[in-house]
């Protein structure tokens, strides 16, 4: 009696220490990605509300989707903006040293995962809704 409930107890422990392992995991990677961009300045003018960064002058767009933005605004490719900014980033670019290719390669892989995250997130809300009006069926076999 005493062994199962032991091993009961020593899963549950595991199991929980896993997940704060986890949680820790997330934090430690999260601080790491908002600690790039703010060492680079682009928390100066931007947010980044995906990172929990408040921009320390909010004069620009918040770089949580800026791997999609970039495309709806300038109609061009994130890769290609980096080479060739365009509207005032040009000017702020322009003023800074260039990026060296790997610092470009990875913003680019930071601002392409916070996008796929965001798609991530709303994809599961929306599995979990269901349209209004519709009542779950219950199986009945």
């Amino acid at each position: 009696m005493k062994a199962p409930l032991v091993l009961a107890v020593v899963l549950i422990a595991q199991t929980l220490s896993a997940q704060t392992d986890s949680v820790r995991a997330d934090s430690a990677r999260t601080e790491r990605r908002a600690r790039y961009l703010t060492e680079r300045g682009c928390s100066d003018c931007h947010a980044v509300a995906a990172l929990k960064i408040k921009g320390a002058r909010d004069v620009g767009p918040d770089l949580s989707s800026a791997y999609a933005d970039v495309t709806f605004r300038y109609g061009m490719s994130l890769e290609r903006f980096f080479d060739q900014p365009a509207g005032i980033m040009r000017m702020v670019l322009g003023g800074r040293p260039p990026l060296r290719q790997a610092e470009r390669d990875s913003l680019i892989t930071l601002f392409r995962d916070l996008y796929t995250e965001h798609l991530a997130k709303l994809d599961s809300l929306q599995r979990r809704l269901r349209p209004v009006g519709v009542k779950r069926q219950s199986y009945r076999g």
